[in-house]
Order: structure tokens, then C-alpha cells, then sequence
């Protein structure tokens, strides 16, 4: 079935986004567009990384299988786009890993909507789905800084604030754990709004329809 003109299937869009992320030109573009939104912790703004060191885009890509399939676990590599191939994976659609100080995992997600709240289950999740597919992430991901990065089109409800990291539903036996990371969102996360036009990567229908 060919998707409609406002609905790129998603394999397009997975196409697109790798091609797109993995080109210097469009790096630059996202890395000098990226203003911090500011935090509820009142920490300093930082620029991005993508903003101070834009040579260290990701040069390649790999996909990510289920991570039943991906046996043995691999190592992480830094400098590679990873695109998971499920459709429901957990709070972001891209991300990478550089070299910097202190290490950062740089994390893209596509939307149209002008906010993007998540749940600490679903950020328990995607660092759950990181424990599994990489070797060593207990360790590495100590001391590691988060960068999100929200990419909008330009028809987009522009995002004008903080995305919280909300604790639903959760009980005695979780609790602690779920306070740890709404506290490592508040305080180690960093978020920076893009808009991307349609100059600005080859398609701009290569983002995800949200409703």
C-alpha cells in the first residue's frame, strides 16, 4: 500500500532520518539551531555537543534487531547511528554515542506535537532496551550525559518548554527506582528543540505523523 502525502510509511521515514542524521550538512544545521530548554532545576544552559564539536556527527549507521535476536550483545561504538528496527521502541527513534567529556548518549525523536511529556516506566524502559543490546552499560552509563534531541517540521506545534519525566503508577516495590530516574531526568537530562525546514533535509515528510 503507498502511504498517503501526510503519512510516510515508517519505513521511509527510517530511511530518511539515517541518511539525513549521518550527513555533516544537516548536522551543522541542527547543531546551530539548538537552543536548551531551560531545566526545572535551574541548572546553566550548555550547548549541545552537536553544537561545539559538529565533526563528530555519526559517520554510518547499524540497525538494532529485537534484542532477542542480538546475540552476543555488542560494544558500544561511538560516532554510529543506531535506528532500532521495532516500531515501539521506547522514547526516542535514533540515537548515538560520543567521545567527549563526560561521554554523551545523543538521542533524536521526531515529532509534530507541541509536547512530548514522557513517563519514568518508559525511561526505565529505553535504558533497560541499552542494558541489553550493549556490553558494559551498567558501568558506562554512570557518568554518562543525556542530550534529546526533539526535530520539528515547520507545519509543527512549536515546543516551547520543558519535557517532563512524570512517575505514574507506581508502587512500593518500584519506587525508589522510579525516584532515581525522575531525578536523573530533572537533573542530568538536557533537552534542545530543532526546526527543521524543508531545505533543511531532503524530505521534510520523513517524520513521524503523530495525531
Amino acid at each position: 500500500m503507498l502511504a498517503s502525502k501526510d503519512n510516510i510509511l515508517p519505513i521511509f521515514f527510517g530511511w530518511f532520518a539515517l541518511k539525513s542524521c549521518t550527513e555533516s550538512a544537516l548536522v551543522k544545521t541542527i547543531g546551530t539551531k539548538t537552543t536548551e530548554f531551560e531545566p526545572p532545576t535551574g541548572r546553566q544552559a550548555k550547548p549541545c555537543v552537536l553544537k561545539l564539536a559538529p565533526e563528530l556527527h555519526p559517520k554510518g549507521d547499524e540497525g538494532l534487531l529485537p534484542s532477542e535476536y542480538e546475540k552476543p550483545i555488542r560494544k558500544i561504538k561511538y560516532g554510529v547511528l543506531y535506528k532500532p528496527a521495532v516500531t515501539n521502541f521506547p522514547l526516542v527513534d535514533i540515537f548515538f554515542f560520543l567521545v567527549s567529556n563526560p561521554m554523551t548518549l545523543v538521542a533524536l525523536r521526531m515529532t509534530t506535537a507541541g509536547r512530548h511529556h514522557t513517563t519514568v516506566s518508559t525511561a526505565r524502559q529505553f535504558t533497560e532496551c541499552l542494558a541489553a543490546y550493549f556490553s558494559g552499560w551498567e558501568e558506562l552509563s554512570r557518568d554518562m550525559s543525556w542530550e534529546i534531541i526533539y526535530l520539528q517540521r515547520a507545519d509543527s506545534t512549536p515546543m516551547n518548554g520543558w519535557q517532563r519525566c512524570d512517575v505514574v503508577n507506581s508502587n512500593n516495590n518500584t519506587d525508589a527506582e522510579h525516584r532515581e530516574m525522575a531525578v536523573f531526568w530533572r537533573e542530568k537530562v538536557r533537552q534542545y528543540p530543532v526546526l527543521i525546514l524543508s531545505g533543511d533535509i531532503g524530505r521534510d515528510k520523513a517524520f513521524r505523523s503523530e495525531k
